[in-house]
């Protein structure tokens, strides 16, 4: 059955079904684009500001000449295809002669899930990691990788083999009441969720600290978990041994989007 979602194609409205982007498009030959995924709560994007800022961030690194769809227009297309908790992807490439801008919004239900992960063979490329872009080819990798294992996620090491982030979110150590995340320098996404859970984490006065880690940090770990838009704040049970800060976290951070939608 098609469709009857709309979606935003440079600066029109039009069914999903009548979408297109052309088959010369830099985007879809090369992955030359960048993008955001984010969360719908109530009819409202949740950090919609914080996730334009990043895209901003990556095309200005990718030195794509876009400027992002306002903010009302993402929101009318939540509302044009009714989606009360769901997600909105807004993806800009460099397009053939010109960028394109590319925005959908689905339902969609999430059920935060303990996660089992693996340490990938992929590593990921430092001076790219930090930002958002369609060129997923590594992180696919080692989805795949771990799926083959029977995992939910991989986590992704980089070139010095310190740990990076997993392949589609980023991680946190809790050990001994402190809680440790790798600093950007060493690959990683400079997740929204992220810096959420860093600010959170100050306001329960947690202790925090950004620095490299490395493998065998897991193996003595109270707690490992996961951050992103969609899946929030997930355990990683295979290497959690003490659960109480990740559920402690996640109830604030549910707070904190009850307070959005109030």
């Amino acid at each position: 059955m098609p469709s009857t979602n709309y979606a935003y194609v440079n600066d029109k409205f039009v069914p999903e079904s009548e979408a297109k982007v052309s088959i010369f498009d830099r985007g879809f030959l090369h992955g030359d684009a960048a993008f955001e995924t984010m969360r719908v709560y109530g009819g409202k994007i949740f950090l919609l500001q914080q996730h334009l800022a990043r895209l901003s961030d990556t095309l200005a690194a990718l030195q794509i000449p876009a400027q992002p769809p306002m903010r009302s227009l993402i929101q009318e297309l939540v509302i044009r295809n009714a989606v009360q908790d769901g997600v909105v992807r807004l993806t800009v490439t460099r397009g053939q002669d010109q960028p394109t801008i590319i925005v959908t919004a689905h339902p969609r239900k999430f059920e935060v899930r303990p996660l089992r992960a693996i340490i990938s063979a992929i590593r990921v490329h430092t001076q790219l990691a930090q930002y958002k872009t369609a060129n997923r080819l590594s992180y696919t990798l080692a989805k795949l990788e771990a799926e083959r294992a029977g995992a939910d996620e991989a986590l992704l090491l980089n070139e010095s083999g310190c740990i990076a982030e997993f392949s589609a979110s980023n991680i946190f150590i809790v050990k001994d009441t402190t809680l440790f995340t790798p600093p950007i320098k060493d690959g990683l996404l400079p997740g929204v969720t992220r810096a959420v859970v860093l600010e959170l984490a100050k306001a329960l006065k947690l202790p925090s600290c950004e620095e490299s880690l490395l493998p065998g940090h897991l193996d003595t770990a109270d707690e490992v978990f996961a951050t992103n838009s969609l899946i929030e704040i997930a355990p990683v049970i295979n290497w959690t041994r003490k659960p109480n800060f990740t559920a402690r976290l996640h109830a604030t951070y549910r707070k904190l989007v009850g307070e959005f939608l109030t």
